[in-house]
């Protein structure tokens, strides 16, 4: 007997395949529950552990202590002392989180140590021969100290500081660049760029070009009066870098102006390039305060200022390890010393001493000395 094999027998067939595919369907749905159960874990642990990360967060967070302001206080000659602004528990606080040394005495200790350098200065400076101007701020706590500090001395190459942190705000503001070229120009000062005395530029040929960086660099490390010149000129000249610039930071004594006084021999004199100690130390702040915002740019500056071929001055009274941005000045016609620096040291400050007097080398040392004694006392308030 024959069988037709699509009879029968394909009806039993069916059955079977409906219930594989059943069977496969289950099992597929088991899996695709078994693996969102799976993702649903993942994502409450991950919920748990993340509110974890932010309570830890908040409880890490420490609420910032106020200031309080220390009295103002006056030496029996009647300079001005500025104690700083800030409390000793506040310096001791932030310096425990920067991981400096701490202030070691509270605001009172430190305003009777502040008026004990005060008067130490003075009774020292009261005893050489010379006129003297000296102007220190402190960049941590905004304190000061001043001794004579608005009387006139001829500024000498102290002032290029503040022309070469004006040529750097100009960089700053994009309205130079540093690597942009200037051709010396070998006619006289001012019709030209050469001026005798410090400096290379004066030996090179009539349409030399340099950089203004190269030319700011040596305005600072060799006191260049060529490349100063070629500096000012950049910048539409000494007058429009007084009116522009200086005397909108501090003139207390205008450079450009005839400012008439008595020398330190007693006698009558006038003239105009003269400063003051405490016009300098703005100049210097106001740099102080462009680095510190901006230390990629300034950086050459401060460099240039770290590297002059002069280490008397500032320097001379501080150890050899601690950083000294400065610029010394000095005219052997005024009898003109002078030195203006930022420290940068357990508290970073700015100190000038300004000179007049008949004997440089003593002049030199004078500055060191009170440089000295400014050093220690800022060390003398930590442990």
């Amino acid at each position: 007997m024959k069988h037709n094999a699509n009879s029968g027998y394909s009806a039993g067939y069916n059955i079977y395949n409906s219930t594989r595919r059943r069977s496969g369907s289950d099992r597929r749905k088991k899996f695709v529950v078994i693996c969102l159960f799976i993702c649903m874990i993942c994502i409450i642990l991950d919920i748990i552990f993340i509110s974890k990360l932010i309570s830890k967060g908040k409880k890490d967070v420490v609420a910032p202590t106020s200031s309080s302001s220390a009295p103002v206080l006056t030496d029996d000659s009647g300079n001005v002392i500025v104690p700083p602004s800030d409390s000793s528990s506040d310096t001791a606080s932030s310096s425990e989180s920067e991981g400096v040394r701490t202030q070691t005495v509270d605001a009172q200790t430190r305003a009777a140590n502040l008026a004990a350098v005060q008067t130490q200065i003075a009774e020292y400076l009261n005893k050489q021969t010379g006129r003297f101007g000296v102007y220190y701020i402190n960049m941590n706590n905004g304190e000061t100290l001043a001794f004579n500090e608005s009387q006139p001395i001829v500024a000498a190459s102290s002032i290029k500081i503040a022309y070469n942190t004006y040529l750097y705000e100009k960089a700053a503001a994009g309205e130079l660049t540093m690597d942009e070229k200037i051709t010396y120009n070998a006619a006289k000062y001012p019709n030209g760029d050469y001026e005798g005395g410090t400096g290379t530029i004066q030996n090179s040929a009539d349409g030399t070009e340099y950089t203004l960086y190269d030319v700011s660099h040596l305005s600072i490390t060799v006191s260049d009066n060529c490349g100063t010149n070629m500096v000012l000129r950049r910048l539409g000249g000494e007058d429009a870098v007084n009116n522009n610039y200086m005397k909108t930071i501090s003139s207390v004594v205008d450079y450009r102006s005839d400012v008439q006084y008595t020398d330190y021999t007693g006698t009558a004199t006038h003239g105009r390039r003269r400063t003051s100690a405490i016009d300098l130390a703005k100049y210097a702040e106001h740099l102080y305060k462009d680095y510190t915002g901006n230390k990629d740019l300034y950086q050459p500056l401060i460099d240039d200022l770290c590297n002059t071929e002069y280490n008397w001055g500032v320097p001379g009274g501080v150890p050899s390890g601690v950083t000294v941005a400065h610029k010394v000045g000095f005219n052997t016609t005024y009898y003109a010393n002078n030195d203006v620096g930022i420290v940068f040291g357990t508290e970073d400050y700015v100190l000038a001493v300004m000179t007049e007097s008949g004997d440089a080398k003593a002049a030199q040392q004078i500055i060191g000395e009170v440089s000295r004694m400014i050093y220690e006392y800022v060390e003398s308030n930590y442990a």
